[in-house]
Formats: C-alpha cells, structure tokens, sequence
C-alpha cells in the first residue's frame, strides 16, 4: 500500500468486478497517475452511476508522509488541465450506497494514524498544510457535492450518493472526524479547461477547527471516583508535625531550666569522676536525646522535597521550570539548599534551612553544654557540673528557629491543597499522574541527553482534575492549562486504544543502529554505551569512590596510629589553651574538644546521607536493568525513598538488596560518632604531671574508634555496579518522565486510572488474566507508541514485539 493510501482514510467503493468502458470525454479526470486503457464504447450504459469513480493504482515506491500531502494536491491541480482522450471506469454489478457513517465507527473501521501524532517531518516549515490536504481529499470524494461537472457519456449522479460532511483532521488523533459545526464552503469559480492553474487559483484555507485542549476543572463533591486531592505523607499531617513541635518545645524547656537553675544553685550535680552514671548523663544523654529529633527531621525533610513540586503546581503558581529544576529529592545535609526559594517558595525554603541549622549545629552544642566547674560551698572547695550559660541560649535560640520551620510548614499543609491522591513515592505513582499528560511531546529525544532540564523549555503546569473542551470526561494528571491534547492517543479508551498500531506490529530492534539516532553524535545513540552509562552521582563514580576509601582509611589509620602510640590519649596531652571555667561556666578547652570532634564527627554523618538517598533513589533503576526484567514489587513499586530509616534495611533484607539495607542501616549508626566524639574528652587534673590534662573516657574511645572502622569499611560497599549508572540524573520529575514518555505503560489497561494506592498496587502485582505469569519490566531499549526505538521504561515482553533490549548484562 502506498505511503498516501497509509495516511488518508478515504472512503472507497468495491471495484471487484471492473468494467472498462470508451467514451468520448471533454473534460480531463486528473489522470496524472492513471494508467490508461481504451475499451469498447458499448459500455455498460445501465450500470448504476454511483459507482463511477476515479481509481488511483499504488505507487511503484512508498513516498515519504510529507510528499503524500504535495502529490494529493498536485493531482488534483492536473484535473484543470486540457482533456484526455480517455479514462478508467470502474463499474460494479451490484453497487453499494455510500453513506455518512458515525465518528465511533469510523475511527474502529477506518482509523489511520495521522502525521500530528507523531513527529515527523513537516510538508512546510512553520505553515499548517492540512487545510490543502482536505481540499484535495475532497476533490477525489466529493466532486459532485461541489458542483464541479464531469462531461463524460455518463450522467453525474445525485448528491446524496456521496457523503456531504467534511472530513477533517482531529489535530493528531489519528482518526478522520466529521465537525460538530458545519463549515461553510464557497462555490468555487468555474476554471477554463484552457489554462494552467496558478497557486493562486487554489481554493482559500478553510475555516479551521480548534484543537481538543485542556480545561481545569474541580472534582465533583462526595464523589468516590473523583477522591479530593489533599493527600498528605504521614510525616506532615498536622498532628505529626504538631508532635515534632512539641518535642522540640520539650528540648528548649529542658535548656532554658538547665542554664537557670545552673545559674540560681551553683550547678547541677558534683562531679564524681570520669565515666561514672552522671558523667555519661551530662556528657552522652544530650546528643542522645536529640537524635530522634535530627532523624525524624530528615524524614520530614524527604517529604517536603518529594511533595514540594507537586503542591506548587496544585496551586497553580506561575512558575515555569519547577518540573524540571526543583529536586524532588533530598540534597539538604552538609550544604544548605535554597533552590525552592528561587521557584518563589520561600516557607519551605525557610524550613528546610532551619533544619539544616539544627541538624549541622545542634550535636556540637550539646556535646559542649555542661562542664565541670570548681565552686567554694560552705567554705569547701568542689567541683560541680555546670551548664554553659553561652552555649544552652544559643541552643535555645537554635530549637527555636526549628519550631518557626516546623510550624510553617504546619500553617502551609493546614490550609493548602497538594493536588495528591496518595503519596508519589514509586515509579508507578508517576506514571499513573502523567499518563493523560499534554506535555510529554517535550521530552523527544530526551532519554539520552546529559541533562533535561537544560533541553526543556519553561511551562506552567497544573496537577488537578482535567476535561478536554469537547469532552465531560473528568480526568487526573499533570498538564498545561489551555493547551492541546498532544498526545490523543492516550484519551482514546476501549476498542480505539487496543487497535493501536503498538500492538499489532511484530518490530524488530535496529540492531545495526542505522536508523534511528543515525545523524546523532555518539553520546545521544540509543545503543551507545557513553550515552547509556554515562551519569551517577559524582560522589558515588569509581574515580571518587577510590579517593574517598584511599582518605578515609588513611585518616582512620591515622587516627588509631596517633592515638596508641605512647598512650598518647589514655595518659592524656596538653590541652594548649585556658581550661578554667569564666562565670558563665565556658571553658575553651573543653570547648574546642568537644564541639569540633563532634562537629567532625556529624560531617561525616551528614556526609554519608547522599550515599544512602541515592542507593535508595537508584535501587529501582538497578532491578530494571536486569537482563531477565523484574517484577513490579522488586521495581517500579519499590518506595525506599519514602520510607522511614529502620523501615528501609528491614523491607531491603526481605527483598535482598543487602547494599541498601547496609547503607541505609549506616546512615544511623553514623550518628554515634558524633555523639561519642562529643563527650568522649574533658580537661582533668593529672597529679602525675601536676597539670591539666585532656584525657579519654577509654569505654567510649574504644566504641568511637569501632564506629569509625565501621564506617570506613562501609565505602567499599558502595563500589557502583553497572546497572546504577544511568543516561543522566533522576533528581527532577522531568529526569523520570524522560524515561517514560513514550512508555507503552502510560496507555496499559492495567495502569489506566487507578483510585487509590491500594488498587495501583493490586493492578500490578495481581496477574492479568489473559496473561499466563506475572510481567516483568526492564530499563532498556524498546519499541514506543510512536513507534520508534527509545531508551527508558517499560514492559520487558509484550505480545506481538521483540524483548525489550537491555545491555546491561550483554555489555562489557
């Protein structure tokens, strides 16, 4: 079939048994590409005159899509030419009444995709040449409606043999649809048969038909379809926010009681000696009790960022590059992030800097908050434990300015919406919201370049409840207001969308690489390996990994090196600054050796967060790129980013991701070293030497310098595999939806429209049933909706296509 006859749906008459017939004709029948052929005049005169029609053979070679367009309307152009002296007639024994025939039926029975659908190239650059497309479709149709006489030996029919709607495209639904309006059409002038037609003799554009585009609207009330789109994570729910606070509030009051009554009474308690309940009280308990504070603001820190683009764009702010420039996962730890204060969010801008204060600062300060101090009581000399007046009103301040951010963030989540039906924590959440997207025609090519935020321009987006402008039909995702569908094929349900093209064709994968991607450099090929594996994060590349085990191991062997020889730490060393406590009960000493090995310490522990986020973030991507697929439990469902600290190394033990479950088990037990490095120190009088001294709780030394090892040994987990190296970053919603926009899954029944988190998930982990076992889903190279070859997520078999290619496990 020729490339034209793919791209038009014309309506056609039988022609099983032709007749060929000689006349005399007047007027030429646009016979550019007929074949000729001259028969006897005693043609069958009696044969119904509906049937005549002109007939087109197919083409010796497929023409491209554009020039289909040109070559339609050039034929039609010949039609004006001085008369041949014969043409081809088809006449049927039993003819057929053609008829209107319904949208519904015509898109089952006749559909063709349209080159608006998909990419391709265009007949003029920058000019819509549908308009000309129509005309010429209804030169070869609808003749007769028109007015436009034939004089051949056979009379012209009437009108109504031919169906007088006009056909026009349905802006890339792929489907020929007739317009709810009638256009009106203007007689055009009766042509000389003498002279050559000039373009400006073609017919004026006609009146073109707006495209289908995107209309917010509200969910109906008390509607189980349409559930409200409040959804909010555990961890900021008004009430688990309001307990955070009260925790908080709980830490100043107990600092504001210690310094006044530290102050009031001459300390708290005598000091009995090095290691004893009261040394560890007022040395460990501290860093200990604001540890769950510290974790539980991490967790509520990864919501903020999981959520924050989503509820921006709920609230329909005019900011255009939140999708693909505002993290969507944590980067908050060593250094602060202010990136949601540049997309015009400044409270969680806010509260996400005061937790990165708190976080950073607020182990030092408490490991330094009390010290031994000596005091003349009843005329005898004796030391006391003492609360730095200094150092617990900056704490207080500090824990203050936390309670600000969480309350913020109270005030923002208690009276804003955030567009959610649940909690975005898995691939298949994303794909369930974007999956009626119009925005997706952005992300062509997208899958293979370095970095997608610089390839996408700015848009405003919405998240909320849409309809199309000729539609009722209410539906969820991510789009932009008041602009075309873009992808129609992905509103079409039922029959319409299983008769797609996709999944009918057997398709073969272009192992030679010849076609698609042919004219791209070699760091955009789909099939190149620099594309394929070229990002990870630059602190977990080999290069990076190999200096960090290389300084790690060397400081700690450092560390334990210096701290044995000579006994340099048990018979303690010089502290080479004033050790006397002021009034205020601040020593300098004690000071310096117990804020800056805690604040080294909580470097270290902050440091090793990306590392655990990351593997966490990077862990789906890993199962998909087995060469054999994975299941929807073991990929696109896993949900380590969302889930709570402990919670993580259980569920990654369960499914045998043993690096996970170690690294993340490793982002607590980090937190010790720290909280030992703060209290393990303290200024003493050594008799011995007749001096002060810096000496060592050994128990704790001991534990600190296991710790460590532990943590040092732990970088040689986190050697990167092949299969956690990517195209580029995943840190955007627009890096994810770069691997999913051509996704056969955006369009799966099984996926189409879930309700609920809970009927996303038994969808996928239920078995189809027309399916005989459960599917697998890969990260690889695979056929698209348009298609095309593309590099990203889908199905891993599909009937009626090649496995999906994943070189992973083939590649060296």
């Amino acid at each position: 079939m020729s490339n034209s006859a793919r791209n038009f749906s014309l309506r056609s008459v039988n022609t099983s048994k032709p007749q060929l017939t000689r006349t005399e004709s007047q007027q030429s029948v646009a016979a550019s590409d007929d074949y000729y052929s001259f028969s006897d005049r005693a043609a069958s005169s009696v044969e119904s005159l509906a049937t005549i029609m002109r007939f087109r053979t197919p083409d010796s070679h497929a023409p491209s899509p554009a020039m289909s367009q040109i070559q339609l309307a050039r034929e039609d152009l010949e039609a004006q030419r001085p008369p041949t002296s014969s043409t081809v007639r088809f006449v049927e024994d039993r003819p057929d009444r053609i008829s209107p025939i319904s949208d519904a039926a015509r898109s089952n029975e006749t559909s063709l995709r349209s080159p608006s659908d998909y990419p391709g190239p265009s007949t003029t650059p920058g000019l819509d040449d549908s308009p000309y497309v129509r005309f010429a479709i209804d030169q070869l149709t609808q003749d007769r409606s028109r007015g436009i006489q034939r004089t051949d030996s056979v009379s012209t029919t009437t009108t109504s043999d031919y169906p007088t709607d006009r056909l026009v495209w349905d802006e890339g639904l792929g489907y020929f649809t007739r317009t709810r309006t009638p256009i009106r059409h203007d007689t055009p002038p009766v042509r000389p048969s003498y002279t050559s037609p000039s373009p400006q003799a073609l017919p004026q554009r006609p009146i073109s038909v707006d495209p289908e585009s995107f209309m917010a609207v509200d969910a109906p009330e008390q509607s189980l379809l349409y559930p409200p789109l409040d959804y909010l994570p555990l961890v900021l729910r008004p009430w688990a926010l309001a307990l955070t606070i009260f925790c908080c509030l709980l830490m100043m009051a107990g600092i504001v009681y210690c310094n006044v009554w530290s102050r009031g009474e001459e300390g708290l308690w005598n000091y009995t000696g090095q290691g004893d309940s009261r040394y560890f009280v007022l040395q460990f308990l501290p860093q200990i009790v604001a540890t769950p504070i510290i974790i539980w603001s991490l967790v509520i820190q990864a919501a903020v960022y999981r959520i924050a683009p989503f509820s921006i764009m709920a609230a329909e702010r005019e900011q255009g590059l939140v999708m693909n420039r505002l993290p969507i996962l944590s980067k908050n730890f060593i250094i602060p992030d202010f990136s949601h204060f540049r997309h015009g969010e400044a409270l969680f801008g806010f509260s996400l800097f005061t937790i990165w204060l708190s976080n950073f600062f607020a182990i030092p300060l408490l490991s330094c908050l009390f010290q031994a101090k000596y005091y003349i009581i009843d005329g005898q000399g004796v030391w006391r434990w003492a609360s730095v007046q200094s150092v617990g009103w900056t704490l207080v301040g500090l824990y203050g300015v936390l309670t600000l951010g969480l309350v913020m963030l109270f005030v923002r989540f208690l009276s804003g919406r955030t567009g959610l039906m649940w909690d975005p924590v898995s691939l298949a959440d994303l794909i369930s919201i974007i999956q009626r997207s119009n925005i997706l025609h952005d992300f062509e090519h997208s899958e293979t370049v370095p970095s997608v935020r610089e390839s996408l321009d700015p848009r405003v987006l919405r998240l909320g409840y849409w309809k199309l402008s000729s539609k009722t039909e209410i539906f969820y995702g991510i789009g932009e207001v008041d602009a075309p569908v873009r992808s129609p094929s992905l509103h079409q349900t039922g029959k319409n969308r299983e008769n797609q093209p996709h999944g009918l064709a057997k398709v073969c994968f272009d192992l030679e690489h010849n076609a698609a991607f042919a004219n791209d450099s070699p760091d955009h090929h789909l099939y190149s390996p620099s594309a394929r594996y070229r990002w990870t994060p630059w602190f977990l590349r080999k290069i990076p990994v190999c200096i960090w085990i290389i300084i790690v191991f060397g400081l700690f062997i450092a560390f334990v090196a210096v701290s044995f020889i000579n006994s340099a730490i048990e018979g303690g060393f010089p502290p080479k600054l004033p050790t006397l406590p002021s009034t205020s009960a601040f020593s300098s000493s004690n000071f310096l050796y117990s804020f800056i090995p805690a604040l080294i310490g909580n470097v270290l522990f902050l440091a090793w967060q990306p590392v655990d986020v990351y593997f966490r973030a990077l862990q789906p991507y890993a199962e998909l790129s087995s060469p054999n697929g994975a299941s929807a439990e073991q990929s696109v469902l896993l949900s380590y980013p969302s889930s709570f600290p402990i919670q993580v190394t259980i569920q990654a033990i369960i499914n045998r991701h043993f690096k996970v479950a170690w690294i993340s088990l490793m982002s607590i037990l980090s937190l010790a070293i720290p909280i030992l490095a703060g209290g393990v120190f303290i200024a003493l009088w050594f008799p011995s030497h007749d001096d002060i001294r810096i000496s060592a709780s050994m128990p704790a030394f001991y534990a600190l310098i296991a710790f460590c090892g532990l943590y040092a040994a732990s970088f040689v987990v986190i050697w990167p595999g092949r299969r956690r190296y990517l195209p580029h970053d995943i840190t955007t919603l627009a890096d994810l939806m770069s691997y999913l926009y051509q996704s056969p899954l955006l369009s799966d029944k099984i996926l189409r429209e879930p309700r609920s988190k809970t009927d996303l998930v038994t969808r996928l982990v239920i078995s189809p049933p027309s399916a005989r076992q459960m599917p697998l889903y890969g990260f690889g190279i695979y056929v698209g909706r348009d298609g095309k070859e593309h590099l990203g997520i889908d199905r891993f078999q599909r009937p009626g296509r090649t496995d999906m290619l994943i070189t992973t496990g083939t590649m060296k």
